[in-house]
């Protein structure tokens, strides 16, 4: 009774000197997601951020309220506040406050931009002082951006579409991310599994389709095993997806395995299993199916690092809601959309591998493969080297491409059509060969090829320089210009990330749009401190991821991975700057 009097005597005795003189409480408001199908669900978060020795007293022991004002088509649900911290008369809040409001967006609302005010009434209180001021009252906007349901709210592409459904909570999540699956087994970097699943497959089934299409179910499975396991381990542990699977050691070791197979394919040598372990399994059923699931296992963490585009829509959503169970749902569902490409082709592959082996078709198919396995191999290790080097890597490719085709045989008159061409075309390997050993070399000593003497000076360009490095910088100078924000999110060893930089980011389209941002490059290329509060920060899960920020810090879209061009510049463009 003591300490109310005394709280109620100050209370009166300084409500002339506070009144209407904030302590320096900010509120900002923000959607989630930032745009909302009408028959769908959001969330309104209401952020305060509370100066060094400041509270605000809790809704039940003091005065705290958050309401937005009516909008025509949305139902605002009551406030939700945190518990906060004790006290010695309630609860209070310090630092820093998220009050959550949930809503649905109705078929009546109005579509497009919709200006949503918020009242905020609060009571800050001075702990070195022992002042509680009387309470203040803000209005605070934000924009919401109500969309119609269908395909043209859902995004262009397939990762869009995955994050719509999933921040609707919609079935339909699972069939995206199954079509989605499909369609990712249909890029050039699944291609070499294909070999590898007629080798494994197509040697057991001996022409029976049922055996080929059983067998290609525990391969598909395996893949699906590893792709759940590694995404619930990344969304578990917070690890960013790719730190592993693209960790240069894991494309060194994955590149020497492409590299060997394609030589073998080429006939440079024979893999044959070694005797030992060839014994174990030789029972013949469970060599087949444990054989098939074991080596569907390792197809898994070969592909994984070239298809994290869809992955990191996937993990960052699994990451967020925190649904383990739903999350390995989602990903077996993907790896089973990525398998049927090998479930059909393991079905067909023993009929293959019966077909007359004889011809100049089944040749070339072969050794088709086994160049694709080797140009792989070159892929994989290419950010990890300098450019001059990729160059002459790529030299020594055609040169051996050139030789292994006949470019140094001697023919005569007598000589098969089949011959000469393959060393016509292997004369075209080696010229290019020393052609790139040139480029390359001039490359390495600093040689300028354009006529002008002496060496070339390296500049970034114009566009690529304007980069900022410090998030704080970039929002102290989004703050003081109004302008907002992009943030690159990048790593060395993120393929797709070179492919931004070098495709993406310089195209004269994006540079115009990117005109009304302040563009900010952040390296995560080590998995250190400073890596993890940034992915903590931003809730990044995988790189590429390209961020839009509002000057007070609030998030306007998203997207992960590789976009051409044209996107990027759709995407920049849709957004208020």
């Amino acid at each position: 009774m003591k300490r109310f009097l005394h709280t109620l005597f100050l209370f009166i005795m300084v409500f002339p000197l506070y009144a209407g003189n904030d302590p320096g409480i900010d509120f900002s408001v923000s959607f989630d997601p930032v745009s909302v199908e009408r028959g769908s669900d959001g969330l309104l978060l209401v952020q305060a951020v509370i100066p060094e020795n400041f509270h605000i007293t809790h809704p039940e022991s003091g005065f705290f309220t958050v309401q937005p004002e009516p909008i025509q088509g949305i139902k605002w649900e009551e406030a939700e506040f945190p518990k906060g911290e004790p006290d010695e008369v309630g609860f209070v809040y310090h630092k820093e406050v998220t009050v959550q409001v949930p809503f649905r967006v109705q078929d009546s609302a109005i579509e497009g931009n919709q200006k949503v005010a918020v009242s905020i009434t609060y009571q800050p209180c001075d702990e070195l002082n022992g002042i509680c001021y009387p309470p203040f009252d803000k209005l605070v906007k934000a924009d919401l951006n109500i969309v119609t349901a269908g395909p043209a709210a859902s995004g262009g592409s397939i990762a869009d579409r995955i994050t719509n459904a999933l921040e609707r909570g919609s079935w339909l999540a699972f069939l995206l991310v199954f079509f989605g699956g499909i369609l990712t087994s249909l890029t050039p970097c699944v291609y070499p599994m294909i070999p590898i699943t007629l080798a494994v497959i197509g040697a057991q089934a001996t022409g029976n389709r049922m055996k080929g299409f059983i067998l290609s179910i525990f391969y598909v499975l395996g893949i699906a095993v590893t792709f759940s396991a590694l995404g619930i381990f990344a969304a578990k542990t917070g690890a960013l997806f790719g730190t592993f699977a693209q960790h240069p050691v894991i494309q060194v070791i994955i590149a020497v395995i492409f590299l060997t197979m394609g030589l073998s394919m080429l006939g440079a040598f024979v893999m044959q299993m070694p005797p030992a372990l060839a014994g174990k399994l030789r029972g013949k059923q469970r060599k087949g199916f444990l054989g098939a699931f074991l080596t569907g296992l390792v197809a898994g963490l070969i592909v994984s690092p070239c298809i994290s585009p869809l992955l990191v829509v996937i993990l960052t959503w699994v990451a967020r809601s925190g649904s383990m169970l739903l999350g390995f749902g989602l990903l077996f569902s993907f790896a089973i959309g990525l398998g049927v490409l090998f479930i059909i082709i393991g079905t067909f592959s023993g009929v293959l591998k019966n077909l007359p082996r004889t011809g100049i078709w089944a040749e070339l198919i072969e050794k088709g493969f086994g160049l694709l396995l080797i140009v792989l191999a070159i892929f994989f290790i290419k950010p990890l080297l300098p450019s001059y080097l990729l160059t002459g890597v790529w030299a020594l490719f055609f040169m051996f491409t050139g030789t292994f085709l006949g470019a140094f045989r001697i023919i005569d008159a007598e000589s098969q059509a089949k011959v000469k061409t393959a060393k016509a075309v292997g004369l075209i390997a080696v010229t290019l060969s020393a052609s790139l050993v040139f480029f390359a070399t001039a490359e390495y000593l600093d040689f300028s090829l354009s006529g002008k003497s002496g060496p070339v000076k390296k500049e970034k360009s114009m566009e690529m320089s304007v980069w900022r490095t410090s998030d704080e910088a970039a929002f102290q100078e989004a703050r003081d210009t109004g302008m907002p924000m992009l943030i690159d999110f990048y790593a060395d060893w993120c393929s797709a990330c070179h492919e931004l930089d070098e495709k993406t980011w310089p195209d004269s389209g994006v540079q115009t749009a990117m005109a009304r941002f302040i563009p900010v490059k952040l390296d995560l290329t080590q998995n250190d401190a400073s890596a993890k509060a940034y992915q903590k920060k931003y809730g990044i899960v995988g790189m590429p991821t390209v961020i839009l920020l509002s000057p007070q810090g609030e998030e306007m879209a998203r997207f992960e991975g590789f976009r051409p061009p044209d996107e990027v510049k759709a995407f920049l463009n849709s957004q208020k700057g």
